[in-house]
């Protein structure tokens, strides 16, 4: 039985196959989302050009985007902001792309392209946000975060963001105001509403998808409203990073917009608990430690095996608040060295690109091992359960899939 899966979104975009034993009883989890039809690029035009109103008699535009860790195909998107901004008489001197990072590392030329497309480079200026220099203190939300933006961003009097509508651990979902904080936001706000914001609400918000009463969100959406930011443009994408739906309009209005549809979109049915899991991380490849968090959720109680799929030359983010940057040094947030579950009898990581000082993100205990060959990780477990009928599940893109009943 031949399985393949769509790997590397940034890179070559190669399919990675599973040869599986036909006496496995496999189930592949698809998404729900994964059924509705691509978004025309028509439709996408449409949808840009209905911003005019927004955007009359404007004199400075930024348009804020999101960085590779994020599936955005922005260079989708841009095309039609640029005839929106020639239809209205905007010239290129007055508008300025800033890479939303948050406390991720800056983007080079390279990066820009893919994320934005050719033309846009070479007709704007791209910046990088710098998350330790040039934010505007603007004051403190109710529950304390000081709101620290993007000078240059505040410089300007009309302000776009463009992202994705994605299940997020600790706020619910992806998008809307995170363009704000943590994107453009200095390393203090995102310190304190990463750290002391989170560890405080941890057992309220801390479950993938959770958006109701959730403070964190809450505070999100407040920096968002005092930085001012005018308009959102928000994709939802299926498991092959393509979009399905699209808001482009006020920021306030899209959260009712997206939720209703969100929450059945990245809905993932599983049948039980599985012996094997394997899971590709394709949206966010640099963020591969949440396909282990969504395997290690549908092992069988009784234990069971891992394959994470993170075949990406890139490696994992480098994250300037929870990574690493020495033997002994780390952010002002370590992330530490994570534990693998119990019940995970072994994680096999499939990379040919491992990273020693980066494994912290993913375990170093025994029973998590590397290995540059699918096909001997499949045949290692082969003969773990030789004449045996393992129940084993292929997650197509656990970086964004949400796991239900």
């Amino acid at each position: 039985m031949e399985i393949r899966l769509k790997h590397n979104l940034w890179g070559n975009g190669k399919n990675i196959s599973l040869n599986l034993s036909d006496r496995w009883k496999v189930s592949v989890l698809n998404m729900k989302g994964d059924s509705k039809p691509l978004l025309k690029n028509n439709h996408i035009r449409t949808k840009i050009l209905s911003l005019t109103p927004f955007i009359k008699d404007k004199k400075e535009v930024c348009v804020v985007f999101d960085d590779l860790s994020r599936p955005t195909k922005a260079f989708k998107i841009v095309p039609f902001l640029i005839e929106l901004f020639e239809k209205n008489d905007i010239r290129d001197e007055q508008v300025r792309f800033i890479c939303g990072l948050g406390t991720h590392a800056a983007l080079d030329n390279r990066a820009f392209r893919k994320k934005l497309g050719q033309e846009a480079m070479e007709r704007f200026h791209v910046f990088n946000h710098n998350p330790y220099e040039n934010c505007d203190f603007l004051g403190r939300t109710k529950l304390g975060t000081p709101i620290m933006i993007n000078r240059e961003y505040m410089s300007c009097d009309l302000r776009i963001g463009i992202g994705s509508f994605t299940p997020h651990a600790f706020c619910g979902y992806g998008g809307g105001y995170k363009i704000v904080m943590p994107s453009i936001s200095h390393i203090d706000s995102i310190e304190y509403h990463h750290g002391t914001l989170l560890q405080r609400h941890r057992e309220t918000c801390f479950s993938l998808g959770k958006y109701e009463d959730n403070p964190l969100l809450d505070d999100i959406i407040e920096c968002g409203r005092t930085a001012g930011l005018d308009i959102k443009i928000d994709c939802l994408i299926n498991t092959g990073a393509e979009i399905t739906d699209l808001y482009a309009g006020r920021p306030d209005s899209l959260y009712e917009y997206m939720l209703q549809r969100a929450q059945y979109h990245y809905s993932t049915p599983v049948p039980g608990k599985a012996d094997i899991v394997f899971v590709n991380s394709y949206s966010k490849a640099n963020e591969a430690v949440i396909s282990l968090s969504i395997a290690e959720s549908v092992l069988k109680d009784t234990g069971g095996f891992i394959v994470l799929l993170c075949d990406v030359p890139e490696g994992q983010i480098i994250h300037y608040l929870f990574g690493r940057f020495g033997k002994n040094t780390w952010g002002r947030l370590p992330f530490g060295v994570r534990k693998k579950a119990d019940k995970a009898k072994g994680i096999f990581i499939y990379s040919r690109y491992r990273d020693i000082a980066n494994e912290f993100w993913f375990g170093r205990e025994d029973g998590i091992y590397w290995y540059k060959d699918i096909k001997e990780i499949i045949g290692i477990l082969e003969d773990e359960y030789h004449n045996k009928t393992p129940e084993v599940f292929i997650i197509p893109d656990a970086t964004i899939q949400k796991p239900s009943e």
